[in-house]
């Protein structure tokens, strides 16, 4: 099973496991998808299932915390390192301890896009990972979300593919296509070398 560290930092932010999930921190998470939900709810199907703070209750008790028991997932909040605010969450999904791979997903609030934040959540969640073990790292955005897919993009991962017509969009009532972006381990060493 994967060992990740419960807390991981950088130059402007920490990423942390949520360990004890309290009822005040689903709210906390929960005012921040409230507060960009007309946003988050163009590309993440959950959001419309969140219209209270048991909601996110419910995922860090039955999603957060049972997938990092299990090694099926690592799931971490994204604050500011000065603040201590809440900007979003990422998290390692789809852990494969036999195929050494893991996939990333990510959300961040409004008032915390366009700051670089999830490129450098990215970057040191990604060296953690590799770090600890994982061969792969796959990052999955939909065709159409320019500022996700723009993620992967700065972070130098390939283009594998587009999966067309994969997954149901029920917002906005299509079949999206998904690009498929991934980083080897190998790739990310090579990085390394350069700087």
């Amino acid at each position: 099973m994967l060992k990740m560290p419960e807390k991981i930092m950088s130059e402007r932010i920490v990423l942390e496991r949520p360990i004890q999930p309290t009822f005040k921190l689903a709210e906390e998470i929960f005012e921040k998808v409230d507060l960009s939900r007309k946003t988050l709810r163009e590309w993440l199907s959950w959001v419309d299932g969140t219209k209270r703070p048991e909601d996110r209750y419910s995922w860090l008790v039955n999603g957060a915390q049972k997938n990092w028991e299990t090694g099926e997932g690592y799931a971490y909040l994204i604050r500011d390192k000065k603040t201590h605010a809440l900007l979003g969450v990422i998290d390692l999904v789809d852990c494969s301890e036999k195929h050494k791979s893991a996939e990333i997903g990510y959300w961040l609030s409004d008032d915390a896009v366009g700051h670089g934040y999830m490129t450098e959540a990215v970057t040191i969640l990604e060296m953690t990972a590799f770090k600890k073990g994982l061969n792969r790292i796959v990052i999955r955005t939909d065709t159409k979300n320019v500022r996700s897919d723009n993620v992967p993009k700065r972070c130098v991962y390939n283009l594998e593919g587009t999966l067309h017509s994969c997954k149901w969009d029920a917002v906005h009532k299509r079949f999206a296509d998904i690009h498929v972006w991934a980083k080897l381990k190998s790739e990310w060493d090579a990085e390394q070398k350069k700087d």
